[in-house]
């Protein structure tokens, strides 16, 4: 058996040895189930001298278990931890979080470690910083977390990782773009289809209105246009300008794809203040009778060209 006692003489553990390979699984169980901080921030110690991670638990001992405060971090140090989760160097980043070191500390760019390893694809790294304590959702000057460094980047490993993790996934920068908008409008499919099957909302919009079925639509990916319409995305919703997916410069094969989807799903009704904007298109010949009828239906497009034939009578 091992006995694990606090500094104080109180005891934490008593564990079978057949349970357990090296101190570091040690320090993680510990973590996990007793209460302790992450394993960067344990100290275990065997007549009075600390264990290293890799020490093979193989005999039965008593070990004292101290915790580690936080090092004061320099600017210098927190540069280096940014930049060995951005380059993928696991080894440096273990030593500074054996430190132990904040495992949020930022640079000089305002970006935590997670945010870097997460835009570089570093899965191993981001997986130790947040057994290190990480805040998932943290955001940088620009409003990013690490998800949406991840999904614009598309990289899935990551990005499955931090939804596994918790990070919150309609979260947006500060223009109000999400992950997944992100993601749809840069091309990363398999980001997209990751961030729907943890349900990412298909209808959040940004500032200026826009969902993420319309930043697919704008980046010219048909693939991802399909995913996110069959995952419930309003093709008739309009941004602020009073644009759909549909009326923006679109690839061809994307305004069929779109065009196709109003034929075979019902149409919605439209608000009043979206009917307005979009009479005003309709008038000024932005938008054809076939595409009313085929996006909002024939009662639509009847009160459309009822409605111009008044204002034509009006004006004479």
């Amino acid at each position: 058996m091992l006995r694990i006692t606090l500094l104080s003489g109180e005891e934490l553990a008593s564990l079978p040895l057949t349970e357990l390979s090296d101190v570091k699984a040690l320090k993680q169980r510990l973590h996990q189930q007793h209460g302790l901080p992450p394993r960067f921030r344990q100290r275990l110690l065997h007549d009075g001298n600390p264990l290293d991670d890799d020490f093979q638990l193989d005999t039965e001992m008593d070990l004292q278990a101290v915790i580690a405060a936080l090092n004061a971090t320099s600017e210098k140090e927190s540069s280096e931890l940014c930049e060995a989760a951005a380059s993928g160097r696991v080894a440096q980043a273990e030593a500074l979080l054996q430190l132990p070191m904040d495992p949020d500390a930022r640079d000089e760019e305002g970006c935590t470690p997670l945010m870097r390893a997460s835009k570089s694809g570093h899965a191993d790294i981001a997986e130790m910083l947040l057994e290190a304590g990480a805040e998932k959702d943290s955001c940088d000057r620009g409003g990013f977390t690490a998800l949406i460094y991840a999904a614009l980047r598309g990289h899935a490993q990551v990005v499955q990782l931090l939804l596994l993790a918790g990070a919150q996934k309609d979260v947006g920068d500060h223009r109000g773009s999400t992950a997944l908008m992100q993601a749809a409008y840069n091309g990363r499919a398999s980001a997209v289809g990751l961030l729907l099957q943890a349900g990412a909302d298909v209808g959040v919009r940004d500032s200026q209105g826009d969902t993420a079925l319309m930043d697919a639509a704008r980046g010219g990916h048909a693939a991802i246009v399909r995913q996110l319409l069959e995952a419930g995305a309003d093709k008739d919703a309009c941004n602020k300008e009073g644009s759909t997916a549909l009326t923006m410069q679109c690839k061809p094969e994307i305004q069929r794809l779109l065009e196709g989807w109003s034929t075979a799903h019902a149409p919605r009704e439209l608000t009043f203040d979206e009917l307005q904007t979009q009479f005003q298109r309709y008038k000024d010949g932005l938008i054809s009778d076939e595409y009313v009828l085929q996006t909002w239906g024939d009662a639509t497009l009847e009160l459309m060209q009822a409605q111009l034939m008044a204002l034509m009578a009006e004006t004479g």
